[in-house]
């Protein structure tokens, strides 16, 4: 899932406080498993609005969408309360309400993302039409590896610009254990002289 996606995003745990009286955790496993495995059954999501729907990780996430099913989950009687539950839960509501703008940002980073996939595609085709504003280390990486193959190291010529990959040995000095192998740094210099990319 794009991050861009994820930052729309909000904490599973804190949308489940939005409904009173409600054991958390059981919640959240209920919430998991009836977005991510399908159960219950009676939820028919595609692939793609499960994805949008919850996100498991560290701190996990769910959209409006997952707030859907949870209200669902709710309403079925699935969630373990402390006390009888409530006729709406306005707060929860509320933020299922925003869908359509969760779905809008969704399209737009989509969006966003495609066109820059597409746009390293006409740099690492042609290094020469990329503008001095777009070169990155990353951007450098991928027009080498690309062109030259993985282990391709010196300076190559990309937006008119003398760009460089090199391989940074470790420092005798330190700690072998710290650093046992060498590291991929891409750099060049800008119209001021000065030198941009990855440090040394």
């Amino acid at each position: 899932m794009l991050w861009d996606i994820r930052a729309h995003m909000k904490p599973a745990l804190s949308i489940i406080d939005l409904i009173p009286q409600v054991h958390r955790t059981p919640a959240l496993a209920m919430l998991r498993r009836a977005v991510l495995e399908g159960r219950p059954a009676t939820f028919r999501m595609g692939a793609e609005e499960r994805e949008l729907a919850f996100h498991d990780a560290q701190v996990p996430l769910t959209s409006p969408i997952g707030a859907r099913v949870l209200l669902m989950l709710y309403q079925g009687g699935q969630l373990r309360l402390k006390k009888p539950p409530q006729k709406s839960l306005p707060a929860l509501e509320a933020y299922i309400a925003t869908e359509p703008a969760f779905r809008a940002e969704v399209a737009r980073a989509v969006a966003a993302d495609e066109a820059k996939r597409l746009r390293l595609a006409e740099i690492i085709a042609d290094p020469a039409c990329a503008r001095p504003d777009e070169l990155s280390a990353y951007l450098i990486d991928k027009v080498v590896s690309a062109q030259h193959g993985h282990g391709a190291y010196g300076t190559f010529q990309i937006a008119g610009i003398a760009c460089h990959r090199e391989l940074s040995r470790p420092d005798p000095a330190e700690d072998a254990r710290l650093r046992a192998e060498g590291r991929v740094i891409c750099w060049w210099r800008d119209a001021a002289g000065q030198r941009q990319g990855d440090a040394e």
